[in-house]
């Protein structure tokens, strides 16, 4: 088994590229970890290209996804545009078999804010829970932003059979660890 982590868009000063962005911030770091020591899985963290909300391009980051080691053993996680993103990778690789995908807080935008319609074209439905073997887990907290709860929504909408699991005040969990997270994880 093995781990995928997408991550979601960025502040400017958060930038991949940015010598201020400090990476050891932040619970994907400590779920490497967790699953690196406690669970012997290796988790990759590939850094997606123009990470901002305006400049964000579809193809460029599949083109980094399709560079992971992703199978019918793999677990996609995606927090924020990340989760959204892994919903659309799915889509568009509708052949791809993999364990499971968790979608922290996911964004799919909804309101259609993104210039170059990184999600258009998505298709959400049932069909993406069946390229999985443990299913779509997704993880929202109730004071999350409304654009977060809507693309939330609209996902349980279109694709009813994703397990939703509901948190109170945790926003739009940017927590340094993320404990729930080790109990959605079908680590066997």
């Amino acid at each position: 088994m093995n781990i995928v982590f997408c991550h979601g868009v960025m502040d400017p000063e958060q930038d991949w590229n940015a010598r201020t962005y400090n990476p050891t911030k932040g619970w994907k770091y400590w779920l490497q970890f967790m699953a690196e020591t406690e669970h012997d899985v290796i988790m990759q963290i590939p850094q997606f290209p123009h990470g901002h909300a305006l400049l964000m391009k579809y193809d460029e980051w599949a083109a980094i996804m399709d560079r992971q080691d992703i199978g019918e053993d793999t677990v996609l996680i995606g927090h924020s545009a990340g989760g959204g993103f892994v919903l659309k990778y799915l889509a568009m690789h509708p052949d791809l078999r993999i364990r499971q995908a968790v979608l922290v807080a996911p964004w799919i935008d909804v309101e259609n804010f993104q210039p170059f319609g990184f999600y258009q074209g998505m298709m959400l439905s049932n069909d993406l829970v069946a390229q999985t073997k443990e299913g779509i887990d997704l993880m929202i907290s109730d004071d999350d932003d409304s654009y977060i709860l809507g693309s939330a929504d609209k996902i349980m909408k279109d694709a009813p059979a994703v397990r939703l699991h509901r948190f109170s005040g945790r926003g739009h969990f940017l927590s340094p660890t993320l404990p729930e997270l080790l109990q959605i994880i079908k680590f066997e």
